[in-house]
């Protein structure tokens, strides 16, 4: 009878526990979910490239399911996009930033977009509202429709439903739930035959390259790309982290400190900037990369040499070129630079300067370079947004530390057990397997976030197809398209390779 008894309380127990989990399944199901999905469009002319051209522009949101459940909404993804409708196949340009944690809001507003914002071409400050907000006569909306994606946590985007953001948060699994974005955008709309492009900047070198690999060959309807399109990647890790023992990003940097000691009149040479920077690749590649592979190996007299040349390069003194042992990190050589005329230089753009609260110190408050432009872009979307005829209240977010600071990245990646991620082998096997997979890689000089010379270093490290690629080099930052001469070139070879692709 005890035993009937002990059993039934379980029974009972069980069966409350379940119903108690089927209830927070029904409550939690419809959290955060509209009742429609959320749309905001306006019809604008423009001339771009030359082409009279009436076009949509649209903020919209589109709900995604769960793969094994369609019933069960995981995400709300809010994006914008400039629709040409004379054409049912043209190709479509697939766009977001990085971070982890940005919004699209600099691609958008800074160079793709119909409109765009400009700040002071010389790398001085954005200063305050108004600013300035012009047409962009030549965006590749000409040629190509534009899609402005922000991935969850950022911009309007959002978990929903049972799931929570952090889910979504990773380096496998964020190009997953982006790829379905993908595929449900290219349904939706009908344009399974346009040709297709992905283009990122920064993390988006990480996330571009998975992306390509999760459309075509993931758990989705396969999808190939004609081009991949990276702006300033972080797309091998093992280059931009400077761990003890890990060289390759010392001599990757390097040139990006010789260009920025040049801009700012620290180097003594009658060569032009291009010429002192490929002299300063040529040395990182030939000389003082093998000086720090042989470490404690190299002589008195060797090393004494190479830091006299570093110290040449950089327009750092030798006796701090000595006490870095001749590895000295981006934060380092920002505050150094110019600590004798009171200033530190940017992150995102070394021609930045100004000063810090005090001169003494290793590293700089702030990258000076972000403090310089972000509030004329965060202002631009804002405005922008207003004349397509947007009405929310939710915080746009421009861009989320806690997406940044919870962002999954695997211990062990494809065997290696240090877990540098390096995306680049999935370019190389797009290339193998799609005869017309292009890629297109920009940069700029004065990048001490993700420089030019790391990029150039990754892509040749990975049996990439250098032939296919298209490399392309801007005396500018991160954002190369805030100077001006960058800007124009940069959307001169954005949209041939669209054409010409």
């Amino acid at each position: 009878m005890k035993y009937i008894f002990t059993l039934l309380l379980f029974t009972i127990f069980i069966s409350t526990n379940i119903l108690s989990s089927d209830e927070i399944s029904e409550d939690c199901s419809s959290k955060n979910v509209p009742s429609s999905e959320r749309s905001f469009s306006n019809n604008f002319s423009g001339n771009f490239n030359g082409k009279n051209l009436q076009y949509t522009a649209s903020l919209k949101e589109k709900i995604l399911y769960e793969k094994d459940n369609p019933n069960e909404p995981m995400a709300s993804f809010f994006y914008t996009e400039y629709i040409v409708a004379s054409d049912k196949n043209r190709p479509v340009i697939f766009s977001f930033n990085g971070g982890p944690g940005s919004a699209s809001l600099w691609l958008h507003m800074g160079v793709l977009g119909p409109k765009v914002i400009k700040v002071p071409s010389d790398a001085s400050d954005d200063g305050s509202a108004p600013y300035k907000i012009v047409d962009n006569k030549l965006s590749p909306l000409s040629d190509a429709d534009l899609v402005f994606i922000d991935p969850i946590g950022t911009g309007y985007s959002r978990a929903v439903g049972c799931h929570e953001p952090e889910e979504f948060w990773g380096v496998s699994e964020d190009p997953k739930i982006i790829a379905e974005f993908i595929r449900r955008w290219i349904n939706d709309n009908k344009r399974w035959n346009s040709p297709r492009y992905i283009l990122g900047e920064s993390y988006g070198g990480i996330r571009g390259p998975l992306l390509v690999s999760e459309l075509r060959s993931g758990s989705i309807t396969p999808i190939e790309v004609n081009g991949l399109l990276m702006v300033a990647p972080a797309s091998d890790y093992q280059y931009l982290v400077f761990h003890p023992g890990n060289n390759s990003p010392h001599y990757g940097f390097l040139p990006s400190y010789a260009a920025t000691a040049y801009y700012h009149g620290k180097i003594e040479t009658d060569r032009s900037l291009q010429e002192f920077y490929e002299d300063s690749k040529k040395f990182s590649l030939e000389v003082y990369g093998p000086a720090l592979l042989k470490g404690t190996r190299i002589s008195e007299d060797q090393k004494n040499s190479v830091m006299k040349q570093y110290s040449e390069f950089t327009g750092l003194s030798l006796k701090f070129v000595e006490d870095f042992d001749m590895r000295i990190d981006p934060s380092s050589f920002r505050k150094e630079l110019l600590r004798d005329e009171g200033y530190s230089v940017g992150r995102l753009d070394s021609r930045y300067k100004n000063s810090d609260y005090m001169a003494g110190g290793q590293y700089p408050d702030t990258d000076v370079s972000s403090e310089g432009f972000m509030s004329a872009y965060v202002s631009a979307i804002h405005t922008w947004f207003s004349e397509i005829g947007v009405e929310m209240k939710m915080l746009y977010q421009s861009g989320d530390y806690d997406v940044y600071s919870s962002w999954k990245h695997p211990q062990e990646w494809k065997g290696n057990d240090f877990g540098y991620v390096n995306t680049v082998p999935d370019i190389a096997r797009a290339q193998r397997y799609n005869k017309d997979f292009k890629v297109y890689v920009s940069c700029g000089l004065y990048d001490l976030a993700t420089p030019c010379f790391t990029a150039e270093n990754f892509m040749y490290d990975n049996t990439v197809d250098m032939s296919r690629v298209v490399f392309s080099e801007f005396e500018a930052g991160h954002m190369m398209y805030n100077h001006q001469p960058s800007f124009d070139r940069f959307l001169k070879e954005i949209r041939e390779f669209i054409v010409n692709n």
